[in-house]
């Protein structure tokens, strides 16, 4: 199928990536919010939250995987043990405030609501920043080959 030459100048071009981008992180949110809802309110089952969690997990390799083939990592944050850990530990609170106010709500057990904190702040801790230095490692080893392919291909002219 041939290719149609775009009705777009370049500013429009640009405007446009931006609304399309806008639109993506709106859509991947809401989806993430939309799913931790109806974890609260008790609809957490597959039925409920497999189409959603479907999508967010389909999205969340793609962007990952795209990334990383291209050496993105982020516009701000550096691929290192520190952000790592900030990052993991940010991401540990959060679903541990969550689960405690979740079974604080349910179960009215401040030791119960405390220990599901624990447990989901740990767990969620430790597979974060193991997941987050596994790909900043794979990222450094394909940045890295991509940086020696445009050196040679440098060289080469």
């Amino acid at each position: 199928m041939k290719k149609s030459k775009s009705n777009l100048d370049e500013m429009q071009e640009q405007k446009l990536l931006k609304i399309e981008k806008n639109s993506f992180w709106i859509l991947f949110w809401g989806l993430a919010i939309s799913i931790y809802v109806q974890l609260a309110i008790g609809h957490g089952g597959f039925e409920y939250i497999g189409g959603e969690a479907v999508i967010l997990i389909a999205v969340s390799v793609y962007l990952l995987d795209a990334c990383i083939k291209n050496g993105i990592w982020d516009r701000k944050l550096k691929p290192n043990f520190k952000t790592n850990l900030i990052l993991s530990l940010a991401a540990a609170l959060f679903v541990g405030i969550f689960w405690f106010i979740v079974s604080y709500y349910r179960y009215h057990a401040l030791a119960g609501s405390f220990a599901t904190f624990a447990v989901m702040f740990i767990s969620v801790g430790v597979l974060t920043f193991a997941m987050l230095s596994i790909f900043s490692g794979i990222y450094k080893a394909r940045k890295s080959k991509l940086d020696e392919k445009a050196d040679e291909e440098e060289f080469e002219e």
